[in-house]
């Protein structure tokens, strides 16, 4: 978390508060976010589609 905060020029706490589901992104913080992380986009949200629609079983 330390070394993506670094990245992204903010403090650990804002990248901590993501990955804890305590704040969320908008979309635009999103792209960045996932900038940031290496991972496309378009990858990231359908991770997370599956990731719901599985919950829902």
């Amino acid at each position: 978390m330390r070394a993506l905060a670094e990245r992204m020029d903010k403090p650990h706490s804002f990248v901590q508060k993501v990955e804890q589901g305590e704040r969320r992104l908008d979309v635009v913080e999103y792209v960045w976010y996932c900038r940031k992380l290496g991972v496309n986009p378009q990858d990231g949200l359908l991770l997370i589609e599956q990731v719901l629609l599985a919950s829902k079983d």
